[in-house]
């Protein structure tokens, strides 16, 4: 009898854990995009891709949340809006549960939560925008300048601008080059390729060094047509 309830209690924890496992697989293969907002019961939510803004799906406000259930073949860039709500908020769609809350109506401000690669985008872009931030303080040397007149002034500030705004190029680069297992990587490069100050050698470069992975998203496939 006793080692009956043992094959017993064997067979059900093997059921269990293979259950839980199948469910495991199933959430890798697919996703759950929660929008979570207040004040807005009933509208329509809208997902489209970046990269081909035609591809839209939608949902309705119920209760305080909107739910985008579905599968994607590789992380890829969406804009998400609402209806009535003035803006979009940009993030990366990828096979996980994600979490979007959105406050006082401010879709540039919301928040995304549980997912990995949403969080390297994010610290990507706070590092750009660290960059960015130096041409602030050149901005009252600017104005006076203009109002004066003064041509050496502006074209040494003009010249500083351009110095920050390769350092944030150089950021980005470095980025890739560093990260080549990321998708973010090839988003970056996407991006760069379409810049016409950009040596299409340095970017083919970059885009050797990356995973067969990487290379297989909409952004990899995007940029190869543009470099060769």
């Amino acid at each position: 009898m006793h080692k009956l309830l043992v094959s017993l209690l064997f067979i059900i924890t093997l059921f269990t854990s293979c259950k839980k496992e199948k469910q495991l697989i199933l959430n890798e293969d697919s996703y759950t995009l929660s929008i979570l907002i207040d004040n807005n019961e009933g509208n329509k939510v809208y997902i489209q891709k970046l990269l081909s803004p035609t591809e839209i799906d939608s949902t309705i406000v119920k209760n305080g949340i909107s739910t985008f259930v579905g599968q994607i073949s590789y992380p890829e860039r969406y804009i998400l809006t609402i209806e009535t709500v003035f803006g979009g908020k940009m993030f990366i769609l990828e096979n996980d549960s994600i979490n979007i809350h959105i406050k006082n109506n401010n879709l540039m401000n919301a928040t995304i939560q549980n997912s990995k690669i949403n969080y390297e985008l994010i610290s990507v872009q706070k590092e750009s925008e660290r960059i960015y931030n130096k041409i602030d303080l050149l901005f009252p040397v600017l104005q006076r300048a203009r109002l004066e007149n003064d041509a050496i002034s502006l074209k040494d500030i003009s010249n500083k601008m351009s110095l920050i705004e390769q350092e944030n190029i150089n950021f980005h680069f470095s980025y890739a080059s560093k990260n080549p297992n990321s998708f973010i990587s090839a988003m970056i490069l996407n991006d760069l390729s379409k810049r016409d100050t950009i040596v299409r050698n340095k970017i083919s470069k970059i885009y050797s060094l990356f995973s067969m992975e990487v290379k297989k998203s909409e952004d990899s496939k995007v940029m190869n047509t543009l470099i060769k």
